[in-house]
């Protein structure tokens, strides 16, 4: 959990140890506690991660400062909710608490999530909807999005998400590379259940043939997934936002629907914000133009719940990148 895997720049596998810290503490995860967890009650799992994700963050000082050093300048001239060593040790918590969540909340039924969910705006998505062109679900990276995408299909809303076949951090060496990241990928599978590969060919297909259904697809703003990128101010550093998202809904005429995810599995919330049309073909700078609102949003959403945004090794990252130069 809480690893770099969001970095931008990765080193190539001959380059990388044989075997690492994170090596080992992803083959832990996806063997030894993922059994452990297959054999106690959900309850006891969650009560037990309660209590041992604060002892974590307390240990991973490394990774605590990277994020303490990227909150800190993201809420340099704004007020914070919390100290940023406070911020930091509670982001990584959450993100402990998320990967353990990775593991449960598929033996949870469908009657107990609904207990735990809280959904707002919903009539937005249904709204949507009822245009019958398809919906393109615009989203952060953010701690509960798999485990409030595993309850919307549940509840009758399916998502077709797009996400990086196999995550290779700079943590990881040969071993992960090899195996641990591969399983872990195939995990993630099972959890979201509906995907396509950023990489793939057939993507951009892939995605208009589900809108032309009145289907929904997901995509993360904050992920820059696409040929067509544009830098952009997020936190004061230049952020590449993928311009392939509001090209689709140029294409397809499906509205652009803002969603937040917030929470675990102990109780967690989704709010849907209202549409945003997308009408005619633009140029690049209108692309630019288009996004400038939508990456002020993610800094508005990041800003109010910085604890439950995954990418703060990733802004550390460009931090660092822009100091340097």
């Amino acid at each position: 959990p809480a690893t770099d895997r969001s970095a931008t720049h990765t080193p190539p596998r001959a380059a990388r140890p044989l075997l690492t810290v994170q090596d080992i503490l992803g083959w832990s995860y996806l063997y030894p506690l993922r059994g452990l967890c297959g054999l106690l009650p959900a309850r006891i799992v969650t009560a037990l991660t309660r209590r041992l994700a604060p002892v974590y963050a307390w240990l991973r000082r490394d990774l605590r400062g990277k994020v303490e050093s990227a909150m800190a300048q993201a809420f340099k001239r704004r007020e914070a909710p919390d100290s940023p060593a406070r911020l930091a040790r509670r982001f990584i918590a959450r993100d402990v608490r998320k990967v353990v969540d990775d593991l449960l909340f598929r033996r949870l039924p469908v009657a107990e999530l609904a207990g735990k969910a809280t959904v707002n705006g919903l009539e937005h998505l249904q709204a949507a909807l009822a245009e019958g062109r398809g919906v393109i679900v615009i989203s952060g990276h953010f701690h509960a999005n798999r485990l409030a995408k595993y309850y919307l299909r549940r509840a009758g809303y399916p998502m077709l998400s797009v996400r990086s076949r196999v995550l290779r951090g700079v943590s990881v060496g040969r071993f992960g590379w090899r195996f641990v990241e591969p399983a872990y990928s195939r995990l993630l599978a099972g959890n979201i259940e509906d995907e396509l590969y950023a990489r793939d060919p057939g993507l951009g297909i892939g995605l208009l043939r589900r809108l032309r259904e009145n289907g929904i697809v997901n995509i993360h703003i904050d992920a820059a997934m696409a040929a067509e990128k544009f830098m952009l101010p997020l936190f004061s550093v230049a952020w590449p936002f993928a311009g392939g998202f509001v090209r689709l809904a140029e294409h397809s005429g499906a509205p652009l629907l803002p969603m937040l995810c917030l929470g675990d599995s102990d109780g967690f919330t989704i709010n849907f914000e209202a549409p945003i049309h997308l009408p005619g073909r633009s140029s690049p700078e209108e692309c630019r133009a288009r996004l400038q609102p939508l990456a002020r949003r993610l800094e508005s959403w990041v800003l109010a719940h910085p604890e439950e945004w995954e990418l703060w090794t990733r802004l550390e990252w460009y931090l660092a990148h822009e100091s340097n130069k």
